[in-house]
């Protein structure tokens, strides 16, 4: 697979202009994990930006790693699937692997193999949060 990321900023700088805004509620001690609200949705997100995560609105980028892919069938969709998360909508090649899934939130998503326009993921946890 290769590297996916040279470093949390590198990051965050390459797909900044997918970022979305979000709530980000407080960060429970010690726990990387963050609970955050995007576009009416609560999600659990590994934070990779420098602790402590700030509470309240914030730019966010969200990203996961593709574990299966299909073609959609039916409506764009988010759900959480134990420690994973299965989403769909439409797939938006951005280079080198990483695609724009607009599902109800959108994600940066890696896919090893390429994904169909309109794509069904279920995502290797943990989902992630990149912040500036």
């Amino acid at each position: 697979m290769g590297w996916i990321e040279e470093s949390p900023e590198a990051f965050l700088a390459r797909f900044r202009a997918h970022t979305v805004e979000a709530h980000l509620f407080p960060e429970p001690w010690g726990s990387p994990l963050l609970e955050v609200m995007v576009q009416g949705q609560i999600l659990y997100a590994f934070d990779r930006g420098t602790p402590p995560a700030p509470t309240g609105t914030a730019r966010v980028l969200l990203h996961g790693v593709v574990r299966q892919a299909k073609p959609l069938e039916g409506e764009a969709f988010l759900r959480r699937e134990g420690a994973s998360y299965r989403l769909g909508g439409q797939a938006r090649p951005l280079g080198d692997g990483f695609y724009l899934l607009q599902a109800p939130v959108s994600v940066v998503v890696f896919a090893e193999t390429p994904l169909p326009e309109e794509a069904e993921v279920l995502l290797w946890p943990p989902l992630m949060l990149f912040r500036g």
